[in-house]
């Protein structure tokens, strides 16, 4: 009877040590993989990007001229720094710079110019992102911005026999609008990201941006 009883309880132990081991190991993989887990939350991100300019983007007081024609534009060039306040929500500031210059032609002939100018553009405007899908290295987006943009136009108009070019400078400030249906960024910290939109930012808009914050996923 005692021997029995002994190894009964010799059993026992047996079993509560792998039980315990088990759930050492579930409690140690559950931190492993919970300490892996992406998340935006409490990132600041810094992006710059460069992007394809609207037919809107740039105009003036007559801008519906049908003689007026485009020859140059910079393109947009912005800055931008958010913060995600959740793993699926941020907001932050943009802020960009463009530049264009054309010419108007006689209504009457074409082929001649009768004033050129040229056009700068800065705008700074507030975007709220919402992120759809969250991979560790991998998330599409959207996002909607506001903001100001301040632009000045300086023309020229083409001298004549006996007579100097006149120069003339306008500004003009709006609100400006972006909507991004879709952006995908590709990287951990330093990653690569390309969006497609209308509004100050252009049709197509790619970049790079980096994440500060505490060290988070992608160190592991």
């Amino acid at each position: 009877m005692y021997r029995k009883w002994a190894l009964f309880l010799n059993l026992q132990s047996m079993i509560s040590l792998r039980t315990n081991i088990v759930l050492a190991a579930l409690i140690i993989t559950c931190l492993n993989v919970c300490g892996q887990c992406p998340s935006n939350k409490g990132q600041l991100e810094l992006a710059a990007s460069y992007g394809l300019v609207t037919g809107d983007q740039f105009s003036d007081q007559i801008s519906n001229n049908p003689n007026k024609k485009l020859t140059y534009n910079s393109g947009n060039a912005f800055f931008t720094l958010r913060y995600h306040f959740f793993s699926c929500l941020a907001f932050g500031i943009a802020g960009g710079v463009t530049s264009a210059a054309g010419q108007y032609t006689d209504a009457y002939h074409p082929s001649v110019v009768t004033s050129t100018y040229r056009q700068q553009v800065t705008t700074i405007a507030f975007e709220a992102y919402y992120v759809y899908t969250f991979r560790k290295y991998f998330e599409v987006y959207t996002f909607l911005g506001a903001g100001p943009e301040f632009a000045t136009t300086t023309t020229t108009a083409e001298p004549v026999p006996n007579a100097i070019g006149i120069t003339t400078t306008d500004g003009r400030n709006v609100i400006k609008i972006q909507y991004t249906p879709i952006g995908v960024r590709v990287g951990g910290r330093l990653a690569g990201f390309a969006e497609l939109g209308i509004g100050y930012k252009g049709l197509v808009n790619a970049g790079i941006s980096y994440k500060f914050g505490r060290p988070c996923w992608w160190t592991l």
